[in-house]
């Protein structure tokens, strides 16, 4: 209870400053640890956003598999943080999202030859602070196309 009331304190405070409404200044806070993302993202799993397949499961499905899948990804946060570090290092931030998650994963374990899953490099982009928009099970987010090609 007592981290909540420190969250929302934190993000009226951000909103009193720069102005905006409380679900954009929640969303301009970057979180700084695997649980904080996980905390701000709800369907947020080790596969990406949601389960795979969803339309082919019952609700109860789906709310079991994605329960399962965060708990896996929390498990992982050394690999997320190393992977946010690496995107901090190598790939410059800019406005709009229009980079998946699911290429750039790709093209981070070609560089690094360390495997991560879709849910792991969308929780590390999302702690490196780079801006993004949902496209499920994906992310879009805003990366150097320029970066991104030099690294490929």
């Amino acid at each position: 209870m007592t981290r909540d009331r420190r969250r929302k304190a934190e993000i009226r405070a951000h909103q009193a400053v720069s102005g905006v409404s409380y679900l954009n200044a929640r969303r301009q806070i970057i979180p700084q640890t695997l649980a904080e993302a996980m905390w701000q993202h709800p369907l947020l799993s080790f596969f990406g956003i949601g389960v795979f397949n969803p339309e082919r499961k019952t609700a109860a499905q789906r709310q079991t598999e994605l329960a399962s899948d965060r708990q896996k990804l929390a498990g992982r946060e050394a690999m997320v943080m190393e992977t946010a570090a690496w995107l901090r290092e190598n790939i410059k931030p800019i406005l709009t999202p229009t980079a998946s998650s699911y290429h750039v994963k790709h093209v981070m374990e070609r560089v690094t030859g360390r495997y991560a899953s879709n849910g792991e490099f969308i929780a590390a982009a999302l702690i490196a602070g780079y801006t993004f928009r949902y496209d499920q099970p994906n992310v879009l987010f805003g990366m150097s196309a320029r970066d991104l090609k030099q690294k490929s």
